[in-house]
């Protein structure tokens, strides 16, 4: 049997190639140009993360280098007497003994009388930390605060009379007692944590003034301070006990009264 011949149609479709179903093609995202102003906000970004870092060493190096200076002083100062040492010592001999330059201490310190109040601040700011842990630890408030006087007259009772003086003349000479600079504590921040707590704990009334009573007791605590280095013999930290406990008892005494008239009047 002979082989049929293929039909005409079918010749057709082996002779026309299929078509190629096209692919979708795939849209890539280019990548944003970098733009000036790109590069502006990465440049920001990263000032902004670098910044604090190098703000906070350079804040450091000051701190150290302000304390050199202060205990450069003050050794020179004790080892020539502090009454003539303080006179006779040059900023000159201060900066050397520290190991920087007169520029350095001048950019530190207007003056050496400036030091003195160094003295003062650091005293206050060992106080305000001491108070803030123990009101963190619990402690009585009334408790923290005759644990203050305490360290205050330690703290006082080490350092010589002739500069315990200096130092209390020089914040009064400049107004520091009765005001408040901005960023520095006195020893009344100090005293108002402790009597703050006081106050919550129920130890003190609730209409006490935090602020004029640790402002008080703190004018009392200087004048205590100056007659103490001025010869007075009697023990520093009984002296200021005393006269913070006649405040703190006056100040619950009277608060009550107060009270009672306030609502009297209303």
């Amino acid at each position: 049997m002979s082989p049929r011949a293929p039909s005409k149609n079918t010749a057709r479709a082996k002779a026309t190639p299929k078509k190629a179903t096209p692919k979708k093609a795939t849209r890539k995202t280019a990548a944003p140009p970098a733009t000036q102003s790109n590069l502006s906000i990465v440049a920001e970004n990263g000032a902004m993360r670098i910044a604090p870092r190098r703000a906070s060493l350079s804040q450091e190096r000051s701190r150290l280098t302000r304390r050199r200076l202060v205990r450069a002083a003050t050794r020179l100062w004790n080892e020539r007497g502090f009454e003539q040492g303080f006179d006779d010592t040059t900023v000159e001999e201060i900066a050397r003994a520290a190991g920087v330059t007169k520029g350095t201490f001048y950019f530190h310190f207007a003056a050496k009388n400036d030091i003195l109040l160094e003295l003062g601040w650091a005293t206050a700011d060992g106080l305000y930390n001491e108070a803030t842990r123990s009101v963190a630890a619990g402690r009585s408030g009334l408790a923290i605060v005759d644990q203050l006087l305490l360290s205050l007259a330690r703290r006082v009772e080490s350092t010589p009379r002739a500069a315990i003086v200096r130092v209390v003349v020089e914040f009064y000479g400049q107004g520091i007692i009765a005001g408040r600079l901005p960023g520095r504590r006195g020893i009344w921040d100090s005293l108002g944590v402790a009597l703050e707590a006081a106050r919550e704990q129920g130890e003190l009334p609730a209409t006490v003034e935090i602020e004029d009573l640790s402002r008080s007791i703190t004018a009392l605590a200087m004048d205590a301070l100056l007659s103490w280095a001025n010869g007075d013999n009697r023990r520093l930290r009984t002296v200021l006990r005393s006269r913070a406990e006649i405040l703190i008892n006056g100040a619950a005494v009277t608060a009550p009264a107060r009270q009672r008239r306030s609502t009297s009047a209303r």
